[in-house]
């Protein structure tokens, strides 16, 4: 943490100059320059490179949950909407199989919105052309958490599937790694991140896959009021 936070002081300080002087120098350009784009690819590349350190900061030190009464099927509903356009381009059905009967659970609204944003982002993703992102919640029958002198509280199980490409055994044990990415313009955080966020709700995260038959990302978080 206190690495990542000296090495994002020491490039975020001449990336806002980098940038600073692309966006003068577009200013001075005539308008039909060829060397506008250029100046354009400049400024795309360094909002890239913060990203990628903010996303870096995210991983190292996060920021500690701010709880409160969360809707899941509210979230997972709107993040739907905004992907139905995102890929509009291809033939994806969204399927929510949502259950009625969880009420609002204890937890970070911003952080859950991060969280299944990522994991339904990457499943649209992981289609090619055409086929099926389901997303279900539902109380797991399979687990439950125990905390000494305390009554076992149930989890809720929130699973995103896709029938896309899915994932080689040998690049399953690794998604979980920090800047491991098999996508082109991919950070390699995201699901890092996924997993704090998960950890950080006293949950866990687990997910099944078969090249071409598609993926299964598995949330388990506790049923908090």
């Amino acid at each position: 943490g206190t690495l990542a936070a000296g090495l994002a002081h020491e490039i975020k300080n001449p990336l806002g100059g980098i940038k600073g002087a692309a966006q003068l120098l577009s200013m001075e350009l005539p308008g039909d320059s060829q060397l506008q784009e250029y100046t354009d690819v400049m400024v795309r590349e360094v909002e890239r490179v913060n990203g990628l350190i903010e996303e870096l900061m995210d991983l190292a030190r996060p920021r500690p949950p701010c709880f409160s009464s969360v809707n899941l099927a509210k979230i997972l509903g709107d993040i739907v909407l905004f992907q139905k356009e995102a890929h509009r381009n291809k033939d994806i059905n969204f399927k929510l199989n949502l259950d009625p009967s969880i009420p609002p659970i204890k937890g970070d609204e911003n952080l859950f919105t991060r969280l299944f944003l990522n994991l339904i982002k990457n499943a649209a993703e992981a289609i090619r052309t055409s086929g099926e992102v389901e997303i279900i919640t539902k109380v797991a029958s399979d687990y439950s958490m125990h905390k000494e002198g305390e009554r076992p509280a149930p989890l809720i199980l929130v699973q995103i599937k896709d029938n896309g490409k899915g994932i080689p055994a040998d690049e399953l044990d690794r998604i979980f790694t920090p800047l491991y990415t098999t996508k082109t313009n991919g950070t390699g955080l995201g699901l890092a991140i996924c997993q704090k966020i998960v950890h950080a709700h006293q949950g866990f995260l687990k997910v099944k896959s078969e090249p071409e038959l598609g993926t299964v990302f598995s949330v388990y978080l506790p049923f908090l009021r």
